[in-house]
């Protein structure tokens, strides 16, 4: 039975992995560790800040990134429908900048691939909440920026 799970968990991490990178708006941090992943909210404009920004503006771009993670975070798991944890991770990718990213453990053999949808989905919902506004318009100023 327990194999079973952890299988079940393993392949479920996988899915979502998946489902994450086809995505526009969610950019996978690290891939699934057995039913383990991390990942972030990132629109597609500002990841190409990040893969192509100089070292400030990628830097600024995190840092916006993080507030806005814990933001979605602390906002989901006040409305109890879904429970995500975040954590803090030093990635190469982004020079080892400290980066605030949602925390996934794929344990509940209930989890469907039906609510890691939702589970996204209500992420991108509180990512348009008028209250990040002042964030999102901290990202598209760089985007701009970054583009001049």
């Amino acid at each position: 039975g327990y194999e079973l799970l952890i299988d079940q968990g393993i392949e479920k991490a996988r899915c979502f992995a998946s489902m994450i990178e086809d995505s526009e708006d969610f950019e996978l941090v690290t891939e699934p560790e057995l039913n383990i992943l991390t990942y972030r909210w990132v629109p597609l404009k500002v990841r190409q800040v990040l893969a192509n920004g100089t070292g400030e503006e990628r830097q600024k771009a995190n840092e916006i990134l993080n507030r806005i993670t814990r933001y979605i975070q602390k906002t989901q798991r006040e409305h109890g429908r879904a429970f995500v944890s975040r954590t803090q991770l030093t990635p190469r990718k982004y020079d080892d900048q400290a980066v605030t990213v949602f925390r996934v453990v794929l344990a509940n053999p209930l989890t469907s691939m039906e609510i890691l949808q939702e589970v996204l989905k209500e992420q991108r919902e509180i990512a348009g909440d008028s209250l990040l506004g002042e964030r999102i318009s901290q990202l598209e100023e760089l985007v701009a920026q970054s583009r001049g």
